[in-house]
């Protein structure tokens, strides 16, 4: 914005202005002159002929005196504007220095109830941090009682720790003692145990035995194993009885059944391996008769005989 104020701060009347585009007006027009003289010079041999043209210079001259003028009054009416504009600036200057004057006046009172707020709030907040103080300070003096009684039993609980810190001690060093006597006893009884196992498999495999179930017709002959034939030749039902005869091989000898009860075993031994047989019957019907044949597990080829069935005894 163009400052229109003077050295001394204050606006220029209109004669100032007036002078002053008076002023504006000659130095454009010297400078015209002048730029049309530096322009001319070379020209000046041909003097004559732009003599002849001076008619159409004035004119043009008198063109620019026209526009000089309208500029003038421009320039006048500008300055006219450029005073209301200030006579308006300082009214609202005026009314700007009356509002902050009235804002300033809200703003101390404000600040002055906020004062009294705040010290109203602060003394309440005062007193209530010295109530809750009292409060605390009655609350320590019993927590200091506690405290004291608390560092008594905390050190009871210390020496009763260390007391028991050494019997956990010696109680450990005794359980790996114990543990070492089991260790020894554990591996003198699992040899012991594995001495037994071993006895124990050859007792089960001394008395392991295989059962062979049979159903015999009466006067009929029939092998119940390779080795062991049996012929029953009369029952007697009423009292669950049999005669007959068994024969046996590879021993080549006969075993006689005579009034033979049931749930009575029958009990011979190879004379080859000394192996313990039990024929046991089970039941007596008119022409028949079930029961079992109890041999050793690994009899089968014991028995094993050159002959499989003899004659009928010569005798019963």
């Amino acid at each position: 914005m163009l400052d229109i104020r003077g050295n001394n701060g204050q606006l220029n009347g209109p004669e100032e202005r007036s002078h002053t585009a008076d002023w504006i007006a000659i130095g454009v027009l010297a400078v015209a002159v002048g730029g049309m003289c530096w322009y001319g010079y070379p020209t000046l041999r041909q003097a004559p002929v732009m003599l002849a043209q001076l008619p159409s210079l004035q004119k043009s001259f008198e063109r620019v005196n026209t526009h000089l003028a309208d500029a003038e009054v421009k320039l006048k009416d500008w300055g006219r504007n450029q005073q209301e504009l200030q006579d308006h600036v300082a009214k609202i200057e005026k009314e700007m220095a009356s509002r902050f004057q009235a804002v300033r006046k809200q703003v101390q009172r404000f600040k002055a109830e906020v004062h009294q707020l705040v010290r109203a709030e602060v003394a309440a907040e005062t007193l209530g941090m010295e109530t809750k103080l009292a409060q605390l300070e009655s609350t320590s003096a019993a927590d200091s009682a506690n405290l004291d009684k608390i560092l008594m039993e905390v050190a009871l609980l210390r020496d009763e720790s260390v007391r028991q810190a050494d019997e956990l001690r010696n109680a450990r060093t005794e359980i790996e003692r114990e543990n070492a006597t089991r260790d020894q006893q554990l591996a003198s009884l699992n040899e012991q145990i594995g001495r037994e196992t071993r006895d124990t498999e050859e007792l089960a495999k001394k008395l392991a035995v295989k059962r062979v179930d049979f159903e015999i017709t009466r006067d009929h002959n029939q092998e119940l194993a390779e080795g062991v034939s049996l012929e029953i030749t009369g029952t007697d039902v009423s009292h669950r009885r049999v005669n007959g005869w068994m024969w046996v091989m590879p021993d080549r000898r006969t075993i006689w059944l005579r009034g033979q009860g049931a749930q009575q075993p029958v009990v011979f031994y190879g004379y080859q391996d000394g192996k313990r047989r039990e024929l046991v019957i089970t039941n007596v019907t008119k022409d028949s008769a079930t029961g079992y044949l109890l041999l050793p597990g690994d009899a089968g080829s014991s028995l094993v005989g050159s002959a499989t069935w003899p004659p009928p005894p010569a005798s019963y």
